[in-house]
């Protein structure tokens, strides 16, 4: 049997969970609206439940790895939040900003778009000169 599967854009995943997801969604991309329009792009942003438990709904918010790189140049304060990666640094930042807001979920970093290589990738122009190249020849 031959399966295809989709082939969706890498993509930033932060999981969340609130009380009511079906008023909370249209807040939650309305606040994501502001961003875009801070920025002047659309951010290609989805907000899906996941599904409900003792009270709880949970959901999960796809960014593209490109709209958090462009809301870095609108919003350097990201930098500053703790965390390693960029990506964690974001997701606490979104996370104060909806507080802000009044807005309180509870936001985590889920999955990070992981590009797979095999072997090194180096880029020759870092290791090597014009005059390292007329001496190998």
């Amino acid at each position: 049997m031959n399966r295809k599967f989709a082939e969706k854009p890498p993509s930033i995943i932060v999981s969340g969970s609130c009380l009511n997801f079906d008023r909370e969604r249209e807040r939650i991309m309305g606040f994501i609206g502001e961003l875009e329009w801070g920025i002047h792009a659309k951010s290609q942003c989805e907000c899906s439940s996941t599904g409900k438990a003792m009270g709880w709904d949970f959901f999960r918010l796809y960014f593209d790895p490109y709209f958090v790189e462009s809301l870095l140049d609108v919003h350097p304060e990201i930098m500053k939040e703790e965390g390693s990666m960029i990506e964690q640094q974001f997701v606490l930042w979104f996370g104060r900003q909806l507080k802000r807001r009044r807005l309180e979920y509870h936001l985590k970093l889920s999955d990070i778009p992981y590009e797979s290589t095999s072997g090194f990738r180096l880029n020759p122009e870092y290791y090597r000169d014009e005059k390292e190249l007329e001496d190998l020849r």
